[in-house]
């Protein structure tokens, strides 16, 4: 049988061992939190950076839009004028 000193320095290493991982655990936890906040940053920033595509692309869209409107318009005019010089 051991002695109780035996026993009590093997209980010391092992809650060393405990205390060493608990505090190994914390901090790797707080990285995971720091990568974690991080990617939610990122995330917001993207977001925020896809909707102010998605509103470039619908001013895009208008603007085509007009200017098609226009360009129809002159076609138009152009078709006349060919029109009322040809009879």
């Amino acid at each position: 049988m051991k002695q109780p000193e035996e026993r009590l320095d093997r209980l010391e290493r092992i809650a060393k061992l405990l205390v060493r991982a608990g505090l190994r655990a914390r901090r790797e936890m707080r990285q995971q939190d720091d990568k974690i906040t991080i990617m939610i940053d990122a995330q917001i920033k993207n977001e925020e950076r896809f909707a102010k595509l998605a509103q470039a692309q619908t001013e895009l869209a208008e603007s085509e839009a007009h200017i098609d409107r226009r360009l129809d318009a002159l076609i138009d005019i152009v078709r006349q004028a060919r029109n009322g010089k040809s009879s």
